[in-house]
């Protein structure tokens, strides 16, 4: 276990990461999260008419990134990190699963769980994962895999028996690949402008450097 690197999921929000850390646990990995976090935002979205992750979040709270046993502790485990997170993690062996996903969809997901305009990062996304994957494999402590969300639902087999051949040690790739939920993949390109429209004073222009 010493020598073991810690396991991540990452990505930008609403890429996939908790349908990833649903399947990779239960197809027999060590998985690391907070049950706390997940009941606490579990009650902020079950009177709402859209619940963004049901089957849960998958989430550590902010503190276990700041315990002393972190991330030594962690060794041989699997734990969800969204892309801000990894570039300020301390030294040690990681072993990274990147999701990524069409920015349209990301925005159709954001608005809906957020109500609001997401990030302006969002209108280059294709450049800032460019420059977010690159960074992170300079640090030279990270192995990192990418895998498209659609890639994901649409033949989960395949991506996870790719991962499982890259080090994640998959168990079993078809027991993780019935965690997988097509009924979930409710955000699409095509409703972005109904999801827009559905929102009070959604301000979708951009600044001068974006337009």
């Amino acid at each position: 276990m010493t020598n073991e690197p810690v396991y991540i999921v990452s990505g930008y929000m609403r890429s996939g990461t908790s349908m990833m850390m649903k399947s990779l646990i239960q197809g027999g990995m060590n998985g690391r999260y907070s049950n706390k976090k997940d009941r606490i935002l579990n009650q902020r979205y079950e009177e709402k008419t859209y619940h963004p992750n049901p089957e849960g979040f998958y989430e550590l709270g902010p503190k276990d990134f700041e315990h002393p046993d972190f991330p030594e502790g962690y060794r041989g485990c699997l734990i969800k990190a969204l892309h801000w997170r990894l570039k300020t993690l301390p030294p040690c062996k990681y072993r990274v699963v990147f999701m990524l996903r069409n920015p349209r969809e990301i925005e159709v997901s954001y608005l809906k769980m957020f109500r609001q305009r997401p990030p302006f990062v969002l209108e280059k996304y294709a450049s800032f994962i460019e420059e977010t994957l690159s960074f992170l494999r300079s640090r030279g402590d990270m192995d990192v895999a990418t895998v498209w969300h659609h890639d994901m639902v649409k033949n989960p087999v395949m991506v996870l028996s790719d991962l499982k051949s890259k080090g994640f040690p998959i168990l079993d790739a078809e027991k993780a690949a019935h965690a997988v939920n097509p009924l979930l993949y409710r955000s699409r390109e095509q409703d972005i402008e109904d999801v827009r429209r559905s929102i009070p004073n959604l301000r979708t222009d951009l600044p001068e450097c974006l337009s």
